[in-house]
């Protein structure tokens, strides 16, 4: 273990101030080591929450009590009883019984994770040693004295700055993003400490030396300070769960590409959903957990192509570093800048608590609750709700205009709807009309449809961003066939580019999307039925008013 880490430990037990427990009993032998290890966890307060988990309270800090802070905890006050060390199995046992007490003889409470509360008052854990807890309201903010609530500390974790008299401009010292992109890392910031979402994607892209990892450790910093700030690429989706459970923000460096699966947990991590895995040592039971978090992502590309994470992305494009400094300088000086950069986000949140459920934006995107709440906050971070909102508008636009020119699907609609005002048609008529206009690259890209139900679900996914690029997608039933009709927006008296439905998300029950690229062989028959439903009920529902439509769509 670190100092920080030993003096927090000892913090910890000074402030409990436990009756003695006895290292020996009546006679004066040694008594068993999971006895003494038990007294001592029975001087905590423990209780469990919603979801059964076990937790200790000792002094102002909160432990889980199967975690490995807690069992350091117990063998460090062991050893301050005895003076000696106690075995691994002695621990084991002890937190056994201390979890079952937790969980079944404890009352419930909810736990926080560094930032809790709601949209009417924010608190915030410092993470310093004093446990310190920062309460935000309309009116300004303060340490909590007195009643405080349950928050959990993990590992990694690190103390925020100390707020300091605000100036939010000495961030871009240290963040070097264009102009046109500072409203949106401001606002992004904001709502990584709101403490619920949806909570935006924080992409950071460039080439090599535009300093993408940098920038996303200065930002977590401010947010959510870990001795592990950037995580290694998750191999699966029980990664990024781990890391969700175990940080408030999840930054993950140096991404080469997102696969289906993880694009879809990401989504579910920014606007809410339960990521499931099978329990270990089982075959048939299941973890079920609904999370949210703040995301930062970065990686040379554009890694968020696939139309339902690009709109739930902000996409910032980094610039080469003209002047450099070495890392000893760039870090001893953006800690003394990091208090008022941190004390202009408090001044910030107490802005958006205040005006985020009146301020007026006119047509809200898709994230409306993040978008209201980041314009509300912007003038103590030196904006306007007015270049917030319209960096916001311009940044899904170029995230949709992404995603359809990473998609060979949407490159060849792209190049169809160049030589046709209206196209109607069958799916499979449209698969053989895009291998026409298509080139041997687009083809052979693993993403290209290799049936015509494939081919179908690829363009609902890209509607929205087929959408801002002016074409238009409508489907329909007609007789025993489901026809499909791409429309140029304005170029022909036709009702078809009103008649469609907004841009869906994913169909409920779509969970096979992820397994589209395995389906060369259209192996899939059972899901595509599915499908098959999916787009007959899309097809059969009326058609909602263009005005709805703008409400909800760009």
């Amino acid at each position: 273990m670190n100092d920080s880490g030993t003096a927090y430990l000892d913090s910890l037990i000074k402030e409990q101030s436990p009756p003695a427990v006895a290292a020996v009993d009546s006679e004066g032998r040694p008594r068993k080591q999971s006895d003494v290890l038990l007294d001592i966890g029975l001087i905590h307060d423990l209780f469990h929450d919603g979801a059964r988990n076990a937790y200790a309270g000792v002094g102002k800090a909160v432990y889980a009590i199967e975690s490995a802070g807690y069992r350091e905890l117990l063998a460090e006050s062991f050893l301050a009883t005895t003076g000696k060390g106690c075995s691994r199995n002695s621990i084991v046992d002890a937190i056994s019984t201390l979890a079952s007490l937790a969980k079944f003889r404890g009352n419930c409470r909810h736990v926080r994770l560094r930032v809790g509360g709601d949209s009417n008052g924010v608190v915030i854990d410092t993470g310093n040693a004093s446990h310190d807890l920062i309460d935000i309201t309309s009116s300004g903010w303060k340490l909590i004295e007195g009643e405080r609530p349950m928050f959990r500390r993990v590992g990694a974790m690190q103390p925020l700055p100390e707020p300091a008299a605000p100036d939010f401009s000495r961030l871009w010292n240290y963040v070097t993003v264009a102009e046109e992109h500072r409203p949106l890392v401001a606002a992004w910031m904001l709502a990584a400490l709101r403490p619920v979402g949806p909570y935006p994607l924080l992409i950071f892209s460039g080439e090599q030396g535009t300093g993408k990892s940098t920038q996303g450790r200065v930002v977590r910093r401010l947010t959510d300070p870990s001795a592990s700030p950037l995580r290694a690429p998750p191999k699966e989706v029980r990664d990024l769960l781990v890391g969700a459970l175990n940080g408030w923000v999840l930054a993950v460096d140096n991404l080469s590409g997102i696969n289906p699966q993880l694009s879809d947990a990401l989504c579910r991590l920014s606007t809410g959903g339960a990521i499931s895995e099978r329990a270990l040592y089982s075959n048939t039971d299941e973890i079920l957990v609904e999370v949210q978090r703040p995301v930062i992502l970065n990686g040379i590309e554009d890694i968020a192509t696939r139309p339902d994470l690009a709109e739930r992305s902000l996409h910032i494009e980094l610039e080469p570093i003209t002047r450099r400094r070495t890392e000893s300088e760039f870090w001893r000086a953006f800690e003394q800048d990091a208090p008022r950069i941190f004390g202009a986000l408090l001044e910030g949140l107490v802005c958006s608590i205040r005006d985020h459920a009146t301020i007026q934006l006119g047509r809200l995107p898709r994230m409306a609750d993040f978008a209201n709440w980041a314009a509300a906050g912007m003038e103590p971070l030196g904006f306007t709700a007015d270049q917030f909102i319209s960096a916001y508008r311009a940044n899904i636009q170029d995230g949709q205009t992404a995603s359809v020119e990473s998609s060979p699907v949407g490159e060849a609609v792209t190049r169809l709807m160049t030589a046709h005002q209206t196209w109607t048609g069958t799916a499979s008529e449209l698969m053989a009309e895009l291998a026409r206009v298509a080139d041997d690259a687009m083809t052979r890209n693993s993403a290209w449809p290799k049936s015509p139900r494939w081919l179908a679900g690829t363009i609902t996914r890209l509607a929205p961003a087929l959408r801002a690029k002016g074409i238009s997608v409508d489907r329909q039933r007609s007789g025993d066939s489901r026809v499909i009709t791409l429309c140029q927006a304005g170029k022909i008296a036709s009702l078809a580019s009103q008649r469609h439905e907004p841009s869906q998300e994913t169909p409920k029950n779509d969970a096979n999307d992820a397994n589209d690229a395995n389906d060369a062989n259209d192996a899939n028959d059972a899901n595509d039925a599915n499908d098959d439903k999916n787009h007959m009920l899309h097809s059969a529902r009326p058609s909602p008013k263009p005005a709805l439509e703008d409400a909800e769509e760009f």
